[in-house]
């Protein structure tokens, strides 16, 4: 394994699992209501207890998420309490799966440079269908057609058939003139030029952005994580979603861990560029760490 895999497994283990912890017994997890549709947004408030200094933000990777998709942090607000600091959250959530459902928030403690993933208390939300017992599933028939009013001109088909005759004869007069010229054509003199390597965004731009406009920084950090795959490996990482790129990445048989270090750092610029999410200070910092060990070959 070369020494950028190297690093890039120290960042993820950095940024994903440096610390785990159990929910403190005043960490709490409240949902708007106990029963949605599939794909609906609900609003989740969780309170957080940490040490003074810490800063609390959403582990959209987490397992114990389950079927439900973290979406965005609508609000959020702090006070000290008790010598630590009350951290309380306003979540997005989605579920996507019927049924009753079981999940535990997942949540990151920053403090200083020590990260720590904490897991909630359990929250119970009963998931039904969009569609109701006596609706069927299948599409209803489209009603048949039906007749207008009114005949077609006597001249019409008489109109079509000289408009193609017309119409053939100049295809054949105009592919002539073009083969003519191809033939008389000189022989190409320069030889072909290898294509060119795919364009590297500029990391020192996107630096000086990340803080102060974080949607671009990392939308120009998405784009070039993407182009670069792809002159790498040779599929069209533009048109892919980020569990895509993580599947072809594995089936070229590079490392798991790379596939989904990428995967990881793809599905964080989506959260900012198209769900408002705002990381912290240094999650930004590590974000543009592991996009330049990417974009310098080591993944």
């Amino acid at each position: 394994m070369s020494r950028y895999a190297c690093a890039l497994m120290a960042i993820l283990f950095a940024l994903t699992a440096v610390s785990s912890a159990a929910a403190d017994e005043r960490d709490r997890a409240t949902l708007s209501t106990t029963s949605a549709l599939i794909g609906q947004q609900l609003s989740l408030v969780v309170e957080v207890f940490t040490p003074p200094g810490a800063t609390v933000e959403a582990d959209p990777l987490a397992r114990s998420w389950g079927t439900v998709e973290f979406v965005r942090v609508a609000s959020r607000s702090s006070r000290d309490q008790d010598g630590g600091t009350l951290h309380v959250l306003e979540l997005v959530v989605a579920p996507f799966w019927p049924g009753d459902v079981r999940f535990a928030p997942g949540l990151l403690v920053l403090n200083g440079p020590k990260v720590e993933s904490r897991t909630l208390p359990e929250v119970s939300l009963a998931v039904n269908q969009t569609l109701t017992v006596d609706q069927p599933s299948e599409l209803s028939p489209l009603p048949g057609p039906r007749s207008i009013a009114g005949g077609e001109s006597p001249l019409l088909r008489p109109a079509i058939a000289t408009g193609a005759v017309l119409g053939a004869a100049l295809l054949l007069l105009g592919g002539s003139l073009v083969l003519r010229r191809w033939r008389s054509r000189p022989p190409p003199a320069v030889p072909e030029l290898p294509p060119a390597p795919p364009a590297m965004p500029d990391l020192a731009l996107i630096e000086a952005a990340i803080q102060t406009n974080p949607a671009h920084a990392y939308r120009e950090m998405a784009l070039g994580v993407r182009s670069v795959l792809a002159g790498r490996y040779g599929f069209p990482a533009a048109a892919l979603t980020a569990a895509e790129i993580a599947r072809r990445m594995e089936a070229l048989g590079l490392n798991r861990w790379q596939a989904r270090l990428v995967s990881g750092l793809l599905d964080e610029c989506d959260a900012v560029i198209y769900a408002g999410y705002r990381p912290a200070a240094e999650r930004r910092l590590a974000d543009l760490n592991m996009a330049r060990e990417i974009l310098e070959g080591g993944a």
